[in-house]
């Protein structure tokens, strides 16, 4: 259940936002350095337990260029990320969790 909707309006706003900026870093990454790419797997824990905010939290990853969500654990606390190019692993994991998955439990905890 939604508790805060105005923050799930912020939200999307938020991740348009975020699908814009990542549209233009992949790009710069394909058409500069292609062949220095280090695409990689992450497992993203999960603090979310509502099954809607982790179908959010998965469909975001998805949406956003360069990020794709592979798999949910079976306990549903931890999901499989596919990135284009990871530098640091727990860098990218941190971004996930700040940018995503904080807004979410705000709106559905």
């Amino acid at each position: 259940m939604v508790r805060r909707p105005w923050l799930l309006i912020k939200f999307f706003s938020s991740v348009l936002w975020q699908i814009v900026i990542a549209n233009i870093h992949v790009a710069r990454l394909i058409l500069m350095s292609s062949d220095k790419l280090r695409p990689g797997f992450v497992e993203i824990p999960l603090d979310l337990t509502s099954p809607l905010a982790i179908s959010i939290l998965a469909n975001t990853i998805s949406l956003t260029p360069g990020t794709v969500t592979c798999d949910l654990s079976k306990d549903q606390k931890k999901l499989l990320i596919h990135a284009l190019h990871i530098d640091d692993a727990q860098a990218t994991i941190d971004e996930i969790k700040q940018l995503f998955e904080k807004p979410l439990k705000e709106i559905f905890n």
